[in-house]
């Protein structure tokens, strides 16, 4: 049997990732795993144009970059830096972040020259697993008339153990937890209800944040009732964070946010996954904990 090919924590400390994303929060999410691994050689950029400077210094050897890097791209980027027009080494490994993902916009990533996806919300797991994708089993590199990038063609590796999120898997189409299709159908629209008062915050912050934690409150029983312990663990999460620090200057939309987007995305997860859902859960329930604890602090200073 061959022995799966892993990186110790010795070749990550020497690693230099860039992390590109216009939002900062998201860049502290990858920051944090990064950091989890032992990854301490980290730079971020909120905009592409701005990883072109940081990036020509600074000379990753792995770049995660937002499909939504701000007024150009993740695509783009990727595409500038396979031209050699940056600054940055055009074999530069690039992992994709994105939200969502659809069959055509997982060929317009590959044809961009992506090395591999990453789908949101992430965990020091599945940044682990793509790092390792790209630095111990880097597929080679093209360079032709048509296209410039690591090949678009992968075979079968026996040793790969990651979460299905790799470059050439196809998204999940539906979901694939036990819960009724009904229940889940109920539970998005609780969620879209719970993301419009989120954004309700940028008018009128107090009713904002009163609606959702309402709402939340009121729909804690439902969701218990589904039986998905990893989504309780993440609904229950977003009440402490409204309840430690959501009259606070410290209040962040984007955490709010996020909690919303990863109930979303769990749901549309198999059940293969079920290590990556955990995990999820329990490092969002971690940069939970730092920012009330964070709250806190600052509260204390201002007394």
């Amino acid at each position: 049997m061959t022995e799966e090919r892993t990186l110790n924590p010795a070749d990550l400390k020497k690693m230099k990732v860039l992390v590109v994303d216009p939002n900062a929060f998201m860049r502290g999410v990858v920051a944090d795993s990064l950091r989890r691994l032992m990854v301490t050689n980290i730079m971020a950029a909120a905009s592409a144009v701005e990883a072109f400077t940081v990036g020509r210094a600074f000379k990753p050897d792995v770049i995660f970059v937002d499909w939504d890097a701000g007024r150009m791209s993740g695509l783009e980027f990727t595409r500038e830096v396979r031209r050699n027009t940056t600054g940055v080494s055009r074999e530069t490994p690039i992992i994709l972040l994105a939200g969502v993902i659809d069959h055509d916009q997982l060929m317009s990533a590959r044809q961009a020259g992506i090395n591999e996806f990453l789908l949101k919300p992430v965990s020091a797991q599945g940044v682990l697993s793509r790092i390792e994708e790209v630095v111990l089993r880097p597929r080679k590199f093209i360079d032709s008339r048509n296209y410039v990038g690591p090949c678009r063609r992968r075979k079968d590796d026996p040793n790969y153990a990651g979460p299905w999120r790799r470059l050439t898997d196809e998204p999940p189409q539906k979901a694939t937890s036990e819960m009724a299709k009904e229940n889940a159908f109920k539970l998005r629209a609780i969620i879209e209800s719970l993301a419009q008062y989120a954004d309700r915050t940028n008018d009128d912050r107090t009713a904002g944040i009163r609606g959702m934690y309402r709402m939340l409150q009121q729909n804690a029983d439902e969701v218990a009732r589904l039986g998905d312990e990893v989504i309780v663990k993440v609904w229950s999460t977003a009440l402490r964070y409204i309840e430690g620090v959501g009259m606070t200057d410290t209040y962040d939309i984007e955490v709010v946010k996020y909690h919303f987007q990863t109930i979303a995305i769990i749901l549309d997860m198999p059940e293969e996954a079920f290590l990556h859902r955990a995990s999820v859960s329990n490092e969002l329930e971690r940069l939970v904990n730092k920012k009330i604890h964070s709250a806190h602090e600052k509260k204390h200073d201002v007394a």
